[in-house]
């Protein structure tokens, strides 16, 4: 089968290169995929460059998100072969999704609706569960807070807004242009700020009569993770989700008791499929009364993944960026 594959670090451009290799087959809780849309990332870039947590030894196939069709199963699944899914997939094994068949994981395997899209469908399940776990699990998110997302025009930060405003919040949406910014008013957010333009905490404390926000979203890190505890509210919560910046941010904890909020970790992998399954059938509801959808940027041809890759490496993508395979 055809693949995508990293043999070597660098910038996804230089690091992606078309190779063919055997059908994996699934093991104990996996699933083979015939891979129909996959989903691209930020782990795939960080992937690329040898940063990331959970990256397989070389050579290997990243590609976190599809949507495909069950070819077959390993022991003790539960999926039955023909469904359609969306899944994460087994990439830290080196079977990941830019291929024309990939391992998935039973447990993080959800049958897709009739009505959804295979572009929606593979870019929904990571950052809408992330999001979920993020605001309803972790900070217990109430309708009438104020949550302010980081690089809320990505893939991760679209989600949050989304689901933050479908929640009854009120949602400032931080984002580098104005042209990524229609997308988040386009998804619900009240209060939109270009950081290259405004000073974010500045902007922040006049929305909020210089109270902070409840909640900060933050898939970036560094400094702009550092900078959030200066305009959280008391007994607010900021939520560590990623590292777009390549780094992780730095919490003080004498600031963090002076201004009584709590820093939280967010990570999915963290809760069983019992409790992601009731998140995500909650996630399915507000799909269906049409109070979030995936943003696709666009929907690319599988020859160019590396550039399309690229694209996303360089800050040039608006929601998810998705691939058609089959």
């Amino acid at each position: 089968m055809q693949c995508w594959q990293i043999n070597e670090y660098g910038e996804p451009r230089d690091a992606l290169k078309l190779a063919d290799k055997a059908v994996p087959v699934p093991g104990e809780g996996e699933l083979l995929l015939e891979v129909k849309v996959a989903a691209l990332g930020l782990p795939d870039v960080l992937m690329c460059r040898n940063n990331y947590l959970f990256s397989p030894q070389l050579p290997f196939t990243p590609g976190q998100e599809v949507v495909g069709t069950v070819l077959a199963t390993g022991e003790n699944c539960t999926t039955s072969v023909g469904s359609r899914v969306m899944a994460v997939t087994a990439f830290y094994n080196g079977h990941g999704g830019l291929a024309e068949q990939a391992i998935a994981i039973d447990a993080s395997a959800f049958a897709v609706p009739a009505t959804m899209q295979d572009a929606e469908a593979a870019g929904f399940t990571i950052p809408y569960h992330t999001a979920y776990v993020g605001l309803v699990t972790r900070a217990k998110l109430n309708p009438d807070e104020t949550v302010l997302v980081h690089g809320a025009a990505g893939g991760s930060g679209i989600a949050a807004v989304q689901l933050a405003h479908a929640l009854g919040a009120r949602v400032i949406a931080c984002a580098s242009s104005d042209e990524k910014l229609q997308l988040c008013k386009q998804s619900g957010a009240d209060l939109l700020i270009n950081h290259r333009k405004q000073t974010v905490r500045d902007a922040v404390m006049e929305y909020t009569n210089d109270i902070g926000v409840d909640i900060v979203y933050d898939p970036v890190g560094g400094e702009t993770f550092t900078d959030s505890l200066h305009y959280v509210a008391s007994e607010g919560r900021v939520l560590a989700v990623g590292l777009a910046s390549g780094e992780w941010g730095q919490a003080s904890t004498g600031l963090a008791v002076i201004k009584n909020c709590s820093v939280m970790g967010v990570y999915v992998g963290a809760y069983g499929p019992d409790h992601m399954s009731a998140a995500h059938a909650h996630l399915m509801a507000l799909y269906g009364e049409g109070k979030i959808a995936p943003a696709v940027d666009q929907c690319i041809p599988f020859s160019d993944v590396a550039r399309g890759l690229q694209r996303l490496a360089d800050r040039q993508v608006r929601g998810k960026l998705v691939v058609q395979i089959a």
